[in-house]
């Protein structure tokens, strides 16, 4: 004889998530104002909520998109002198610019053709001999 006991588990949806989020920062925030634990000053900050909804919007489409990369990446660049005050803007700027000339140098033969990136087939980038 077989006896099999069927017990669905719950499904957590939306509401239980949300509601797991706002406990999980009410606490951190009760307890931050209270003194009970130490948190760093940058850890209530916009950068790092910034951080947070890039990675919550990278996993509600499983890193697929590269969307979330633009909201994550904004969110360090302005906590970094948060947390090495040696990074400050007059740092960080430059830093950008030579990370975006770089990218920018590193993608000269690919085009965007409204879905993704593709290699250039034509002759005017990456043949010398055309010169």
């Amino acid at each position: 004889m077989e006896n099999q006991i069927n017990n669905p588990q719950p499904a957590h949806n939306a509401k239980t998530t949300t509601g797991m989020i706002f406990l999980v920062i009410g606490l951190a925030l009760l307890f931050k104002h209270i003194g009970f634990f130490l948190f760093p000053h940058w850890l209530f900050s916009w950068p790092l909520i910034l951080i947070i909804f890039g990675l919550y919007v990278g996993a509600k489409h499983n890193f697929k998109k590269t969307n979330w990369i633009i909201y994550v990446m904004l969110g360090v660049i302005f906590l970094l002198p948060n947390i090495i005050p040696a990074l400050g803007a007059g740092t960080i700027w430059p830093l950008l610019l030579i990370a975006f000339g770089v990218h920018q140098i590193m993608r000269h033969d690919q085009r965007w053709n409204g879905a993704h990136w593709e290699k250039r087939n034509d002759s005017t980038t990456g043949n010398i001999n055309n010169i």
